[in-house]
């Protein structure tokens, strides 16, 4: 097996024991015995946070105010400007674990960040879910002013400027010195259609509706721009051509019309019974997915729960379950980056040997060999519990976090593996029993880094007898 030096325990490693630790292992559902659920989860919490002290414990001794530690050299990088990404994304997962020391020590970093002292223009997206998301979430959980303080100012100074544009479509980068976005001609769609949580939420806590409506504004004016499948947008997308529109189909609108051509366009299967979603490019259906992806079946489920749409929910479930499939069916039990298959009707013998061998084998085709430290399977995992109650998602969990554990874990910290489907040669709380109305899916919402943010107003979505 293959272990490539220098893949961050910080933004990658952590976020992946983070998903793990948000009250994953909450009491089982009464199937099981109640002693013996207790027993087990208490067991499993305690192994995930022996799991994430470790990788603070080894950021901390090795690249502390750095933003990432590379767990096989103990060197490190600064990616995102050099402010300390690791430690801001750890501070809701700290004040959940109750580590007192580790937050005293965060905390001091966050109060001495300078912004403006980066070599380095900030990257939008990357400061939006990281560092202000990581600020307002820590925030929502344990209220000390200086996080909101901090998190204003991160807004004013590196990210409002982005929206700083013709037409106030946020440029891609920010130069933090002279306050003034970079000139972006192509942007990604996450770029700017993913930092409504975190601006709405600053409003909701400042009480300045100025974030909210900048950030907003962006979806109205998609609407503007028509699509090839209606309610899917391109991934790519041109910063100049966009123009302001009032549109007044509501973002849950627009969410029900891409879940709706996503079931009917992208949904893929095999002979095997495996379901994914494909891709969609210049007319044609790419038999093709990754680990990115699987963060959809606990999106779609939350969507479906709260609509009460029970087509949506079983929906959610297929790909669920063969998100999961995909990591417990290669050697190592980790999820390949990307996989393809054979959909269901084709006629598999027109394909190389290979290709038909792996379909027979596991069920799919591994492209993408590596495991980056993703944690959208995870995510989804811990939606599917906390909604239906159901403990076998705990057991699943479970499963993943002791590959990671017997094939991620370094000396300091947890590395990517570079060949999931060779395992020859592996490399090597006082956390009680969590209740699972922490962080209630009634309460809260969780952003793109697993970030969760206070709701304005509860709804009802999460299973109610655990």
């Amino acid at each position: 097996m293959l272990l490539t030096k220098n893949i961050y325990t910080s933004t990658l490693g952590l976020t992946a024991i983070a998903c793990l630790a948000n009250s994953l292992f909450a009491v089982a559902a009464p199937a099981q015995s109640a002693v013996c659920a207790s027993d087990l989860n208490i067991k499993r919490a305690q192994a995930v946070k022996s799991a994430f002290q470790h990788a603070w414990d080894g950021y901390s001794l090795h690249a502390f105010g750095h933003d990432e530690l590379e767990p096989v050299t103990n060197g490190t990088t600064d990616s995102r400007n050099g402010w300390g990404a690791s430690i801001f994304d750890a501070l809701d997962t700290i004040i959940i674990m109750q580590l007192e020391e580790a937050y005293t020590s965060a905390i001091e970093h966050v109060k001495q960040v300078q912004w403006e002292t980066t070599k380095d223009p900030s990257k939008t997206f990357e400061t939006n879910i990281r560092y202000l998301g990581g600020l307002l979430s820590a925030y929502d959980l344990r209220p000390d002013p200086v996080l909101l303080d901090k998190a204003v100012e991160l807004a004013e100074k590196v990210l409002v400027p982005a929206y700083a544009t013709s037409n106030q479509i946020p440029s891609a980068y920010v130069d933090v010195k002279t306050g003034k976005p970079q000139a972006s001609y192509n942007l990604i769609l996450a770029e700017f259609g993913s930092m409504q949580l975190e601006f709405v939420r600053l409003s909701q806590l400042t009480g300045n509706n100025k974030y909210a409506d900048l950030a907003n504004e962006v979806i109205l004016r998609m609407k503007n721009v028509s699509t090839e499948i209606p309610g899917l947008y391109p991934m790519s997308w041109n910063a100049r051509t966009f123009s302001p529109t009032d549109y007044e189909e509501t973002q849950l609108e627009m969410w029900r019309t891409s879940v709706q051509s996503m079931r009917t366009l992208l949904r893929s299967e095999t002979e095997e019974g495996l379901v994914f979603l494909g891709e969609y490019t210049s007319g044609y259906k790419l038999l093709q997915s990754g680990e990115l992806v699987c963060f959809i079946p606990g999106n779609l489920l939350l969507g479906g729960q709260y609509l009460k749409d029970p087509q949506i929910s079983a929906f959610a479930k297929e790909l669920m379950d063969s998100c999961y499939d995909v990591w417990v069916k290669t050697p190592t039990g980790l999820a390949p980056e990307t996989w393809s298959w054979i959909e269901k009707g084709q006629n598999a013998t027109t394909f190389p040997a290979n290709i038909q061998q792996s379909m027979k084998d596991i069920g799919f085709v591994a492209n993408q060999k590596s495991y980056d430290l993703r944690p959208e399977t995870i995510e989804s995992l811990f939606y599917f519990y906390r909604i239906t109650g159901d403990p076998t998602y705990q057991d699943k969990a479970w499963t993943i976090f002791q590959a990671i554990e017997k094939y991620c874990r370094t000396a300091s910290g947890y590395s990517r593996v570079g060949n999931v489907m060779n395992s020859d040669n592996p490399e090597p709380l006082n956390f009680e029993e969590s209740d699972p109305n922490l962080i209630s899916l009634n309460d809260y919402v969780f952003n793109t880094e697993a970030h969760p943010f206070k709701l304005s107003k509860p709804i009802d979505v999460q299973y109610s007898s655990f």
